[in-house]
Formats: structure tokens, C-alpha cells, sequence
């Protein structure tokens, strides 16, 4: 029996922890909460969720699959986060949670403001683990937002990084290793694209079948790198080869301000045709099954479930040599890195695919393997699972050191 089973009460009873949360908009972070709050909801936790504010639009699937969830209104700043800290002082107080998980920076920070309000109160506080989903690249040229994040650091259990990239950072932040943990992003295990599949996907995107189709899927944001990969595009097509007149580029994602500008690069570039601008997508599946290639030019990245995604979808993956980036694919093995914001490197790595049909599936199937192997969602939920009970329970000992201790 495992020792965590000890914060059970009584059989069956299940335990009370809350996540404070952004918005639940369609994002990497929201996506992988969509993916594990259910599945430890399934294994003995009732988990009720706080998010910054109401309107995402996964607020309504989350919601039909965790005990709670609140979404006030959305609030300028910083009112927002002291409105979450207020909701999720009272979710503690109703449920008798003892574990409040915030998820990125707002949600850490009003965690923290609840967890000192009870302190203060004399009521017993919550402990608190933050979870950060990305490299710092944020808080560039931005001192108050670095200083109240290292605050809230001093105040976790646990500080939890998507990577081993961003676990170094917590790392040097913390100036405690023994706090910090690295749970990898996991996604569930889905078949393979059928060939019937990939047709119905291609004429769902008006693809046609003998098309070599080049997939990216991410919301447009400057630094996931779009326009660089349209510029690599406009380098292929400037070498004159017959048959990139057939390549179609299918971007998926969020407008997040950048679309407009992109769509006048294509143009600019020749490639209004070539450039497929399919706008937000519920997953993945569907412009991955439709590809011979997956993408992703992110200039920075914590650990991305895009990436993931396209692995175990079976496609080769072209990625740039950032983050999480380093953690997923194999150069060579599971797929192609290449240096961020390069266009050029990003043109060679394409067209090393396009011209080579055997190394495209070669590199798919052990792409395939490696995502069925360490990025499972079994895998990642086990972690949270062990991190959540360890906590919870009282083991002593580093982070480190429940991970590998016996059950």
C-alpha cells in the first residue's frame, strides 16, 4: 500500500486539492490541464479549479470534469489576482483542501496572498506549489514581475518546471534544489493516422492528396517563430524546385495579433497560396493526420505539447534547439533541431525532408516511440499523483528523493 494512501480518511473518500489557473483560453497550459485534472480527478482527487478569470474557451470541457471550478469575471490588474486570492482562500476554507497547485505567474501570486491571509487569520494555511510552463523570457526588462515570482517561490513546498531547461531556472531562483521538480508534459496514446484518416483530414483543410503538407500548430505569438518559418518557406521557393509549388504551409492556432502581419509576409513573399491559415483548432489530431511534416519554430519554449503531439502522431518533427525542445526529440533519431530564428537552417531541415520519403518515415516511427515511451499522460499524471501525496503526507527528504523512494 503506498504510503499516501495515509491522507485518506476513510475508504473512498477522495482528497481536496485546488489549482489556481490563467484563463482557460485554448493555450499549452490550459491544454494540459484539460488533459490531467481529470485523470487525477480519477485517481482519488477532487480537484477544484480557480481560474483568473471566466470566459475561455475551455472553461465549459474543464468544467464538465473536475469537482469545481469558479471563473469570475475577468478584472483589470491587479484587482484579478486579488479576487482569485479571495475565491481560493474561501474553495480552501468550504473544502479543507491542504494543497493549493497554481499554474503560472498571476495564479502563484494570489495562491500566495491567500495562503498569508490564512496564516494571519491563525486558520491553518494551505501548502502551496507553483508550476511554471515556460523559460523567463517574460519577465525581460520587467523587475517586479522576476522579484514577486521569487517571493512566491520562498513561500512554496514545491516549485514545479515543464523541463529540464526551466527546472534549471527555478533551481537558480530558489537557491534550493531539493524544492524543485520536473514533470514532463504527457499526452494520451491515440493510433496511428489511418490513410483513410489523412485523406478526410487533407479535404477538411482543402488539401489535395499529393501535396506535401508542412503542419504547425501554435497560437501566433511572436516568439513561436511563424514568421520565420514563412521566410524559410520563401527561401525554398526562391531556389526555383519544381516542386514546391505543391507544399502547403497549414498553420493552426490563436490570432493573438500577429496573423495579419503574417499573412502579409506570405504575400509579400509569393506564397498567399502556399500558406494555409486555418485559424483555432480544438487539438491537434486532425492537422497533424493531414501532414507529412510537423513543425515547431518557437524561439523559446518550456516543454510543448504541440511537439508531443506531432511525435505521436508518427510525423517527422523539424524543432527548433530550445527548452523543452531538447528534452523531446533525438537530432537525427526522433527528428530535426535546428537554431532558433535561422530561416535558412529551418529551409535546409525541410527540404533534407521533402527530398528524402524514407528518412521522413524513419524518423516518424521513432518519434512514435520515444512519445509512447516518456510522454504519456499515465506518466505525467503518476508524477502529480506522487508529488501531490508526498506533500501531503509529510515525507521528508528532497523531491528527488520521493520520486525514487518505494512506495
Amino acid at each position: 500500500m503506498s504510503a499516501g494512501l495515509s491522507i485518506f480518511r476513510t475508504p473512498g473518500e477522495r482528497v481536496p486539492i485546488v489549482v489556481a489557473t490563467p484563463p482557460l483560453a485554448t493555450g499549452g497550459t490550459e491544454q494540459h490541464l484539460l488533459h490531467i485534472l481529470p485523470a487525477l480527478e480519477e485517481r482519488g482527487f477532487a480537484v477544484h479549479v480557480v481560474a483568473l478569470a471566466s470566459g475561455g474557451a475551455l472553461e465549459p470541457l474543464l468544467r464538465q470534469n473536475v469537482t469545481s471550478l469558479v471563473a469570475p469575471e475577468a478584472l483589470s490588474r491587479p484587482f484579478g489576482a486579488l479576487q482569485q486570492a479571495w475565491l481560493i482562500r474561501k474553495i480552501v476554507q468550504r473544502t479543507g483542501a491542504r494543497l493549493v497547485h497554481a499554474f503560472l505567474s498571476e495564479p502563484s501570486f494570489a495562491t500566495v496572498l491567500a495562503k498569508l491571509s490564512m496564516g494571519a487569520s491563525g486558520r491553518s494555511a494551505p501548502h502551496y506549489v507553483h508550476g511554471r510552463r515556460s523559460l523567463t523570457f517574460y519577465r525581460k526588462n520587467r523587475p517586479l514581475i522576476s522579484a514577486l515570482e521569487n517571493w512566491t517561490h520562498k513561500h512554496a513546498s514545491a516549485v514545479v518546471g515543464n523541463s529540464k531547461a526551466v527546472s534549471a531556472e527555478l533551481e537558480a531562483e530558489c537557491g534550493d534544489h531539493s524544492k524543485v521538480w520536473t514533470i514532463f508534459n504527457g499526452i494520451p496514446v491515440v493510433e496511428a493516422t489511418r490513410p483513410e484518416e489523412r485523406s478526410e483530414c487533407r479535404k477538411m483543410f482543402g488539401l489535395a492528396d499529393d501535396a506535401l503538407v508542412l503542419s504547425y500548430v501554435a497560437n501566433f505569438h511572436p516568439y513561436k517563430g511563424h514568421a520565420d518559418l514563412i521566410r524559410a518557406l520563401g527561401l525554398i521557393a526562391a531556389r526555383g524546385s519544381q516542386d514546391v509549388a505543391s507544399w502547403r504551409l497549414l498553420l493552426n492556432g490563436r490570432n493573438s495579433g500577429e496573423e495579419q502581419a503574417l499573412r502579409m509576409l506570405a504575400a509579400e513573399l509569393g506564397l498567399r497560396d502556399q500558406v494555409i491559415f486555418a485559424g483555432e483548432w480544438p487539438g491537434s489530431r486532425q492537422p497533424y493526420a493531414a501532414a507529412d511534416i510537423g513543425i515547431l519554430a518557437s524561439h523559446t519554449e518550456g516543454f510543448s505539447n504541440s511537439l508531443i503531439e506531432g511525435m505521436m502522431a508518427g510525423l517527422p518533427m523539424v524543432a527548433t534547439s530550445v527548452g523543452g525542445n531538447l528534452d523531446a526529440l533525438d537530432d537525427g533519431e526522433t527528428g530535426l533541431l535546428v537554431p532558433s530564428q535561422n530561416p535558412q537552417a529551418l529551409a535546409d531541415a525541410l527540404m533534407k525532408l521533402a527530398q528524402d520519403p524514407a528518412l521522413r518515415v524513419r524518423l516518424g516511427e521513432a518519434a512514435r516511440r520515444k512519445a509512447e515511451q516518456h510522454f504519456t499522460l499515465d506518466a505525467c499524471v503518476s508524477r502529480y499523483d506522487r508529488l501531490w501525496r508526498g506533500i501531503l503526507s509529510g515525507r521528508d527528504g528532497s523531491l528527488d528523493d520521493w520520486l525514487h523512494r518505494d512506495p
